[in-house]
Parts: C-alpha cells; structure tokens; sequence
C-alpha cells in the first residue's frame, strides 16, 4: 500500500504568507498522491502540539525570514533533534543580529530565494525529488514516474518566469489522491484521472 507524504512547513513570522506556495507546488505536479501538509496551530501552540506535529514527517521545510522568530526556533530544534529530514531555505535581505546569530550557530548549505517563484522552483525539485524514492514508497505507477522525471528535467534546465499568486495550503491540510487511495474520513473532490 502507498504512503502519504507528509511535509512539515516551518516559517518565520516575515515569511508566513510564503507557505502558500508549498500548495502550489503540489498542484502543480504531474502525479497524484496522497500528501499531508503540517503546521504549527497558530494561536499559542504547546511543546506537545508541535512535538506532534513535526514527530513523524518525511521532510521539514524551514523557511527563515529576516528575524528567527516564535515558534520557528522550537520547530527548527525539534527537527533536527527527532532527526527528521530538514531543508533549510532563506530570504534574508536584511537579517536582524538573532538572525545573524542563527546563522553563525547552524552553519549548513541554506538554499536561497529572492521571489516566491524562485521558492516555487526550489519546492518543486525537493518535491520531485523525494516522490522519486527508489524503493517507490508513494505508489507511482511507472508513467507516472517518466512524467515526474520529465517534469524534474524541464525544471532543473529552464528557470521559472512568473510570479504566482499566493494561496493555498498555508494553514496546513490533507490531499488525498483519488488514484492511489480512498480516503479514511471525508469526501473525494473530484473525479478520478
């Protein structure tokens, strides 16, 4: 039976409105699977929520803005610490000293962004990346893995042009493929493909 990836999205409070683009991404696709998008409860959340939340996921993406922020330090520690596997990514033009500082403490490979079309980019690969697990874990049907690769190459040589509007995903949520599964509670949207 396939799994349902699941991808935690940390932000820090100037890049918020860029979690969005996670839903893009996936829309975007030229595959259907089941994914999970997790994020942080917004109002107050406890170590325990977050600790759930980040616990079990296939991949953290830590978008870091100017300043480190509330409660992106916890889910960057909690990370790493539960060994997860974390992609950090930044736009930071004009980082504060706490951020400067977090640099200077976790000194790795950061993939950079100007515009969220260079995040979408980023996402994408990532995402296409991982879908192409070599023991197949989200189910893909061999087409679907020459279209995902074709996808990966198309993206990999020519840069994106545009802009995208934001929307989506930002406050977390389930996608469940019509194709691989039938979903456990709730109602598929849309016709099979």
């Amino acid at each position: 039976m396939s799994e349902i990836l699941r991808l935690f999205i940390a932000a820090t409070t100037d890049l918020e409105a860029e979690r969005a683009v996670i839903g893009r991404c996936i829309a975007a696709l030229p595959v259907q699977i089941g994914i999970e998008i997790r994020r942080t409860p917004p109002l107050l959340p406890t170590f325990d929520e977050i600790f759930e939340k980040v616990s079990n996921v296939d991949r953290v993406y830590f978008l870091m803005g100017n300043d480190i922020t509330a409660p992106a330090g916890l889910e960057w520690n909690l990370a790493w610490r539960l060994e997860r596997s974390v992609l950090p990514i930044r736009r930071s033009p004009k980082p504060t000293p706490a951020a400067q500082e977090f640099f200077h403490l976790f000194r790795m490979p950061w993939l950079e962004f100007r515009t969220d079309a260079d995040l979408v980019k980023l996402l994408t690969i990532d995402l296409a990346r991982l879908l192409k697990n070599p023991t197949n874990r989200y189910g893909l049907t061999l087409p679907e893995l020459e279209r995902l690769e074709t996808h990966l190459h198309h993206l990999e040589r020519k840069p994106l042009q545009s802009e995208i509007t934001l929307g989506g995903a930002e406050g977390g949520g389930v996608l469940l493929d019509a194709g691989h599964r039938e979903p456990l509670t709730g109602v598929v949207i849309g016709k099979p493909q």
